[in-house]
């Protein structure tokens, strides 16, 4: 599992058995009691992608929690994996320019580059990484799209990681995420 609270305690909580619906305002000891029976369990905590890519790619474990390009470059690559949507959870990047910044206009250009639906489709035909604006759909073959979180029907399966929550609980989880992993 990843060595790290964000998705590590959302999914400690689906396997508890709450609803993707009720994930959010993360109940803490509820999630770690959890992960307390899990524990045992967790052969490797890795802490960055190429280690877990490696671990799928060795057959070092039978089951990962990873970031979907990582295990899909291994699958592309012959790695007899598969990717389950069910229960997944999601999360979107962002640009920000910051206020004051002289250079906000071409910024602003090139954030208009990036969410171009036919750049978008160009880019997840390399990195299978969702696009983010609907319309680049429209120029994704079937046979890719399936392969990705944002599809519609992937989308459908999972859950939005609620970053207003990590916003606000983040430093206090890592806290305790270090401590228990270390206990």
């Amino acid at each position: 599992m990843h060595k790290h609270p964000i998705d590590t305690l959302e999914a400690a909580l689906l396997a508890d058995g709450v609803a993707m619906k009720d994930i959010y305002p993360i109940d803490m000891d509820r999630a770690f009691k959890k992960l307390d029976q899990i524990k045992p369990h967790i052969a490797v905590w890795w802490t960055g992608g190429a280690q877990a890519t490696q671990m799928l790619q060795s057959g070092e474990v039978d089951l990962i929690q990873i970031w979907n390009a990582r295990a899909q470059v291994t699958i592309d690559a012959g790695v007899p994996a598969a990717i389950s949507w069910g229960q997944g959870i999601y999360s979107m990047e962002g640009w920000c320019i910051p206020k004051g910044d002289p250079r906000a206009d071409l910024a602003r250009r090139f954030i208009k580059y990036c969410a171009n639906a036919k750049r978008q489709a160009v880019f997840a035909s390399r990195i299978a990484y969702g696009p983010t604006n609907p319309k680049a759909y429209d120029y994704i073959p079937a046979a890719r799209a399936k392969l990705l979180p944002t599809a519609p029907d992937n989308l459908k399966l999972m859950m939005h990681s609620n970053t207003q929550w990590w916003s606000k609980n983040k430093e206090a989880a890592i806290e305790r995420f270090n401590a228990w992993v270390l206990a």
